[in-house]
């Protein structure tokens, strides 16, 4: 039985840190060890993590200077790269986040049944303290990378995945920035030549109450961070330029105008206080029209996202009205 190696980046979470471990140690596939990078927290963290320790075997903390998460995700993948074997499995959950008693045992069958590196799974979005009904209709497949990086099935999130430890033999998280996921994901899901997916819903995103649209403000307004992801995409199209993937650059591409369009619209439900300048002064809208006459190109883009593309450049407003009947309708 292979182990699975969790990694859980733990910054003034005291609040929700137990919940995440717990459902962690509730797991039904027992080869499992935790590693709880405690990023230079300033509450309880440090102690509860070593309590956790304590009284748990498998559970290996990591004290640190605060970094930002993926000082302290690269953290925990540079204990692992150590002391993995060659098919053990590295999974990440953030510490606010919980589990499904089923993760592990449900990532890792169906990673054997299709001979594949990489699993996603669904997840839950909300502030529950548990999980609703498991999902019958689990929606199971198994795809290539290559198929896979062209569909919108696969998310850029490392969560609610489980990879073979190796893949991240020579991939670490950019520090310093946000949206790091999306500056490593796809290097990640090419190198795993398969990928199994399911929509049983088996991780837990926790949403705090303090309000969704307003942590949205917070994370972009006046951050001199909020165009990272676009430094992301440059690189991945640099990637797939190189590998002589042109499908894939244009994949990207569009990516590019679905998170300027998704921010648009973010940033349009918020009062006008709240609103980020460069979407309000039309930079949102420049970069979108600049990838735009590129993107539309490609032949993959399904009827309905083309029509909501199309009518966005044409006139934004017109384009989030299209958004919200195509959502509601499906």
């Amino acid at each position: 039985m292979n182990k699975i190696f969790y990694v859980v980046p733990v910054y003034k979470v005291e609040r929700y840190l137990k919940r995440c471990v717990d459902s962690i140690l509730a797991q039904t596939y027992e080869n499992i060890e935790i590693i709880l990078v405690d990023d230079g927290s300033p509450d309880s963290c440090p102690q509860l993590c070593d309590e956790f320790a304590q009284k748990h075997s498998n559970i290996k903390v990591i004290h640190k200077k605060n970094g930002g998460l993926s000082d302290a995700r690269n953290a925990g993948i540079m204990y692992i790269r150590e002391v993995a074997e060659k098919d053990d499995f590295l999974t990440f959950v953030d510490s606010d986040d919980y589990i499904h008693p089923e993760y592990s045992k449900t990532m890792v069958r169906l990673c054997e049944e299709h001979s594949c590196n990489l699993v996603q799974c669904g997840y839950e979005k909300g502030s529950g303290e548990f999980f609703k009904e498991r999902k019958m209709n689990k929606n199971i497949s198994c795809i290539s990378a290559e198929e896979a990086l062209l569909g919108y099935r696969l998310k850029s999130m490392v969560c609610a995945k489980l990879f073979r430890a190796r893949l991240f033999d020579d991939v670490l998280f950019p520090p310093g920035v946000i949206n790091e996921d999306e500056f490593i994901t796809y290097k990640v899901v090419y190198k795993a030549d398969k990928i199994a997916f399911t929509d049983e819903k088996l991780y837990y995103y926790f949403q705090h109450n303090s309000g969704i649209m307003v942590e949205v403000a917070n994370n972009l307004k006046d951050n001199p961070h909020k165009f990272d992801f676009l430094k992301a995409y440059e690189e991945r199209i640099e990637f797939f330029q190189e590998k002589n993937m042109p499908e894939q650059v244009l994949r990207t591409y569009e990516k590019i105008c679905t998170d300027m369009f998704l921010r648009y619209c973010e940033q349009m439900r918020l009062k006008k206080k709240y609103r980020d300048i460069d979407c309000v002064n039309g930079t949102y809208m420049k970069i979108y029209r600049k990838n735009f006459g590129i993107m539309i190109k490609r032949k993959g883009i399904p009827l309905p996202r083309r029509i909501m593309y199309l009518m966005f450049n044409f006139d934004p407003t017109i384009g989030v009205s299209s958004a919200i009947l195509f959502n509601h309708r499906r």
